[in-house]
């Protein structure tokens, strides 16, 4: 079975192989065939409930939406899943490929470790161990405490009898806002590149340990045939240890012999820091770090029993023309950055210790001409946080059950793409390009930040890329820039968050000017209900606000240059866009008070409102509180021209394609441009 976020849409946007030439746009000449969205990947996919099930095993689903965080339908990809409640129960499928590994995405309860064998005609070929250790983060009611979700083991450190000063810190309970349910277990059965399945091969999954007490979940199966590594390029400095600081004395040998780069052959390299206080290696200039394949070579951490979880560690560039490739980056991060010190509560100080910043697989500044080829990122906070660099290439590159972003273009990233490469389970936006302005305590009159050298983003492209299963945040997201590009892509199931959004709330940034294109894409099921409402709903689901499937906000205010003279929300383009089974509205649009929506168009915006949808598209007023002095509801202002556009499906009507709050009625305007499915500005 096609992966569900395909299967309903036509043939022709199937995914299929494509070359690193960027492909000419839809339309650019008649009767071309329309380009493929998403990323062509390895791997080929089974969803659970596409399988057999035998035994006493469930299924889990949740037909329509919302499908909500927390749950086992809710977190699965399709919103479907299948439970093996005891030892006898089974779920298999018949092999469409060849393969030589086995990924398998699912779900046991908290604390809880269990095992599935693997089998191949009925033959045991790999047994995998699945556990709750990476997975299972818990919040407390508000959007600061979903940031800063913890494990369980940090929440039974927090203050079961709250104090008066503890509601400071946020800290009452109950923090039991279960989330991030699910993590990701792999094994290759043969390193040669020969197959161990073929094509009609049954592979099925059994738990011997499975019960009522520890039911095991899965989500779907990934099979794929795995190349023979990779061997050392010709006059490579061959890493000699499996350990960082050989790593480091091979690039040392590399500069002073005059070489290429360095080869790390197969194995588990672990990055045991010889001075704690340098945790990242530096790469010089001009040199390839060249691994022997992303399931052979990869960066690890010590052993948990030696230096605990959240271990730092990674790469940054001191350089041009620096290349990485063929290699994985596994880390152990299991909260974003900021856990709470009992400690210091227990003497009555700030209970948070905050390192925002670390845990990143890549950051800082990339330089110009950097590549990034064909890796794996996954379990740490961030796969690439890019603070500026120029001509940069990511590319192929797989970015799983990270805490927070696959890739983000940040800082003044220019001409740069991000290319076939996939995300999901992410903690924050998949796929990010953020035009922020760095703090600094030198003010500007009366502001507390300074116009940094490194300018917005601009001239930036991700295409061919697939984002799913985003637990925080959305699978594709712009703040601020120009002429930026988000094409040929595929977003979905996100949880908590749109699909898409654009956005300029995080001041300091730079604005939206030039262009600002979003073209090709298909959005799946996405938006949900918003963790938290500034208006003071802190435990009622029901009450919280909700996310559109794609969001436009315009929300900063504020200048970064000039303090207190609006910034510019303008030049959005959206082209050829689906966006099917929203879980509340396609489109939602909202502003803060000193903004405006201008100069946006969407051209060909599709939207199928069938298992899901209560709105095609909504104006109301934002969650976010204005500025101070401000108060009360602030309308959403300004207009979109929409054209060749339609909604549709069996939930839509005359009542429910548009939706504008009673703040926003007199204030903004969906325009008839002409080709729709209705007629009329509304």
């Amino acid at each position: 079975m096609m992966r569900p976020i395909l299967a309903s849409i036509c043939a022709c946007l199937l995914l299929a192989a494509c070359s690193d030439t960027p492909p000419n746009n839809p339309g650019d000449n008649p009767g071309d065939t329309p380009v493929p969205r998403g990323a062509s990947v390895p791997w080929d996919e089974y969803e659970a409930e596409a399988g057999v099930s035998s035994g006493g095993a469930t299924l889990e689903q949740t037909l329509s939406g919302p499908w909500l965080e927390g749950t086992l339908s809710g977190e699965a990809s399709g919103r479907k899943a299948v439970t093996l409640q005891g030892p006898s129960d089974a779920v298999a499928w018949t092999s469409r490929v060849k393969a030589n590994s086995v990924l398998v995405r699912y779900s046991v309860p908290d604390e809880k470790e269990a095992h599935l064998d693997v089998y191949v005609n009925d033959a045991k070929v790999a047994t995998l161990t699945v556990n709750s250790d990476f997975a299972w983060l818990y919040t407390g009611p508000n959007n600061t405490q979903t940031h800063n979700a913890l494990p369980r083991q940090q929440v039974d450190e927090l203050p079961q009898n709250p104090s008066a000063s503890d509601k400071g810190f946020g800290l009452q309970l109950p923090w039991n806002a279960a989330h991030h349910i699910y993590d990701e277990a792999h094994v290759l059965l043969a390193t040669d590149g020969e197959a161990t399945i073929n094509p009609g091969d049954v592979v099925k999954l059994v738990s011997p340990d499975a019960s009522a007490a520890l039911p095991v979940t899965v989500d779907f199966m990934d099979l794929e045939l795995v190349p023979a590594p990779l061997s050392a390029p010709a006059d490579y400095v061959v890493v000699s240890e499996f350990t960082e600081a050989a790593v480091v004395r091979a690039l040392r040998d590399a500069v002073s012999g005059g070489k290429p780069g360095i080869f790390l052959p197969p194995g588990d390299y672990v990055m045991a820091h010889e001075n704690p206080a340098v945790p990242k290696v530096y790469v010089p200039a001009g040199l390839t770090v060249q691994g022997a394949g992303m399931w052979y070579t990869r960066f690890v951490p010590p052993p948990t029993k030696e230096v605990g979880y959240n271990y730092e560690f990674g790469f940054r560039l001191s350089g041009d023309n620096i290349t990485f490739q063929d290699f994985a980056i596994f880390g152990t991060w299991r909260n974003r950055t900021v856990r709470y010190n009992k400690a210091a509560a227990d003497l009555g100080n700030w209970p948070w210790d905050s390192y925002d910043g670390i845990g990143r697989a890549f950051d800082r500044y990339m330089h110009n001409n950097a590549t990034f080829k064909r890796l794996w990122i996954e379990r740490m906070i961030v796969g690439g946080w890019v603070e500026g660099g120029n001509n940069l290439l990511w590319q192929d590159s797989r970015f799983r059950n990270t805490i927070a972003d696959g890739i983000n273009l940040c800082n003044g990233t220019t001409n740069s793409r991000i290319v076939n490469c996939t995300a999901r389970n992410t903690g924050d936006d998949a796929f990010a390009m953020w035009s922020a302005i760095t703090w600094d305590r030198a003010p500007i009159r009366d502001t507390p930040w300074v116009h940094q050298p490194e300018g917005p983003n601009q001239g930036n492209v991700i295409e061919r890329c697939t984002a799913g299963l985003i637990w925080r945040a959305a699978g594709f997201a712009v703040y601020g820039g120009h002429d930026n590009v988000i094409k040929d892509s595929v977003v979905y199931d996100t949880l908590r968050y749109p699909g898409i959004t654009v956005d300029n709330e995080f001041a300091p940034q730079h604005e939206f000017s030039g262009l600002t294109t979003l073209q090709n894409l298909t959005v799946e099921r996405c938006g949900g209900r918003m963790w938290w409402d500034d208006d003071g709903v802190q435990g009622d689901e029901s009450a919280r606000r909700k996310w559109g499937a794609v969001w436009l906000f315009a929300a900063n205010p504020y200048s970064p240059a000039e303090p207190y003279s609006p910034i510019r929300f303008q030049g959005i383009r959206l082209k050829d866009v689906d966006i099917i089974d929203p879980v509340y509205s396609g489109v939602m649009v909202q502003t803060t008070q000193g903004q405006r929506i201008e100069d946006t168009e969407f051209d060909g915006v599709r939207i199928v409102l069938e298992k899901s949808g209560e709105f095609g598209m909504e104006a109301n007023d934002s969650h976010k509180a204005p500025p101070s002095p401000l108060s009360g509801k602030i309308g959403t202002t300004g207009s979109i021209t929409l054209k060749n556009s339609s909604i549709t499906g069996a939930r839509a009507n005359a009542g429910n394609l548009f939706s504008k709050d009673e703040v926003s009625t007199g204030t903004f305007s969906f325009k008839d441009g002409g080709g729709n499915s209705w007629t009329g500005a509304r």
